[in-house]
């Protein structure tokens, strides 16, 4: 009975790990049918444990999870030059990680499981144009000394990224296996150049300037998945094997929002080379919504019924998980970090930020019109 317990635990985990972002999750097992009081499960025992498990270990998980994919909005902007002053166009995916932690978790009728790690990872792929206003819709400037309002102190990025992917499409995973996911990105941000950079940077050192930006990012992302014909062997004590045929599915979203207010500077060295350093803070928001769900026929077999002719009548067990959460963390200040190479016409770019707890980067290749 404990290794028929500690197996469906083990699935049931399994079922929150490769899904990620919720935060407060109910669980229910649950059987239909005459032969359900043959069953060697407890179903009481078992939405008992879920609830342990998920009170002391899987939202703190979620918790992660969801504010590394907030977090990973902030770096979807390249930073490497600090102030622009041309036409730009350009992709890039940028990368969160919060910090791992161990925690012990406690499970009743197991005992404590010491340091087991929680982190959160997110993903954003953009793509993204950038103009100096004043470059697109006025000539060069002609005074030495622009004014504090002058148009070419101003720069703007537009970011934008709809897709669409199915498994079937590129033939990528099981033929019992199907998902599709729907993904869109947007974002703008608006720098001011507080300080122009040198208007002629040589071979060797030149100053980039210092500019103020703020910026709204979203991402928005929405997954089905189905794993069908799907069948699960328990075995229980006695040598009862259960053998439960089902399909798995999931339906997920994720709409998550990036607020910042950050300052950069910068210089350029040897003409290829462009660092840029900076302070900000984000302030982050969004929802996600889960729901992973099983249920099918369940058999069971043994030498014991086996030998006493015994056919258990049908039964039907489910499993049903859903939930909800949002970022841990709603304000982060962060430091950045920006390096690009300046090879004409095609910039490489690589963007870090970072907290205490947090980690953010980004690469990407730009081209300067």
């Amino acid at each position: 009975m404990i290794k028929l317990k500690f197996q469906i635990l083990m699935f049931a985990m399994f079922g929150y790990f490769v899904m990620g972002n919720f935060n407060q999750l109910s669980a229910q097992i649950y059987c239909q049918g005459p032969g359900c009081s043959s069953l060697p499960i407890n179903s009481d025992d078992m939405n008992r444990i879920y609830t342990a498990l998920q009170t002391n270990y899987l939202n703190e998980v979620l918790d992660d999870m969801s504010t590394a994919n907030a977090y990973a909005l902030v770096n979807t902007i390249p930073g490497g030059v600090v102030n622009l002053n041309e036409f730009t166009i350009g992709l890039g995916i940028s990368v969160a990680q919060t910090e791992v932690r161990k925690i012990d978790v406690f499970v009743p009728d197991y005992g404590t499981l010491e340091d087991v790690p929680s982190v959160g990872v997110g993903l954003i792929p953009s793509l993204f144009i950038g103009m100096n206003l004043g470059y697109v819709f006025s000539s060069k400037p002609t005074l030495s000394k622009l004014p504090w309002y002058s148009i070419h102190r101003f720069d703007l990025y537009l970011s934008y990224l709809k897709s669409s992917i199915e498994n079937k499409d590129y033939d990528i995973g099981r033929k019992n296996e199907s998902w599709i996911m729907h993904g869109r990105t947007t974002g703008v941000e608006l720098r001011y150049h507080l300080a122009e950079g040198d208007k002629d940077i040589s071979y060797l050192f030149g100053f980039s300037g210092v500019s103020l930006g703020v910026g709204y990012h979203q991402a928005n992302y929405d997954l089905k998945y189905k794993l069908m014909d799907y069948k699960v062997v328990l075995n229980a004590a006695y040598n009862t094997d259960l053998t439960w045929k089902a399909d798995n599915e999931v339906n997920y979203n994720n709409k998550m929002d990036a607020y910042t207010l950050d300052i950069r500077t910068g210089i350029q060295l040897l003409y290829f080379f462009r660092f840029s350093i900076g302070a900000g803070n984000a302030w982050l928001k969004g929802s996600s919504k889960f729901q992973f769900q099983r249920f099918g026929p369940v058999t069971i077999s043994s030498d014991y019924l086996t030998l006493l002719g015994y056919n258990a009548p049908t039964s039907y067990l489910g499993i049903l998980l859903e939930g909800s959460g949002s970022p841990k963390q709603k304000s982060i200040a962060y430091l950045t970090l920006g390096l690009e190479l300046n090879i004409p016409v095609f910039k490489i770019f690589i963007d870090v930020k970072g907290t205490k707890d947090i980690y953010s980067g980004s690469v990407g290749v730009r081209m300067s019109l």
